[in-house]
């Protein structure tokens, strides 16, 4: 566990590094400072919540499977409409702005059902 904690924060160092030393460079590279920080809290928070016990167990990788599989097909269901959306003409939207929405959706759908699954309990598997 001590090996994974130093991984995620050795990434976010070289991320936060980059990031900067780009920015000095001129590039707009605030993004990759900003995923860099994310990352090293994030490895700060797994480990306060985790302590010392596993990071992952059977109940956990259910839970998991079975989240991100209910957030794969809500995206595929948003990517269906907005599919039919385009071809009915109902709105056009830029490639930017869908791939964005795309994102969102996939993302938040996830943390919804992790959120939910974690909250209910033992799962069945997906």
């Amino acid at each position: 566990m001590k090996n994974r904690f130093l991984i995620r924060m050795s990434l976010g160092a070289i991320l936060t590094f980059v990031g900067v030393l780009l920015s000095m460079m001129g590039y707009n590279a605030g993004s990759i400072v900003i995923a860099g920080v994310t990352v090293i809290v994030l490895a700060f928070v797994i480990r306060w919540r985790t302590g010392d016990q596993p990071e992952h167990d059977e109940r956990t990788a259910k839970i998991w499977a079975r989240g991100v599989s209910c957030s794969w097909m809500v995206t595929i269901i948003f990517l269906a409409a907005l599919l039919a959306g385009g071809y009915l003409g109902l709105f056009a939207l830029p490639a930017q702005t869908t791939l964005e929405a795309v994102a969102w959706v996939m993302s938040l759908s996830a943390v919804v059902f992790l959120a939910y699954f974690k909250h209910k309990g033992d799962v069945e598997p997906a």
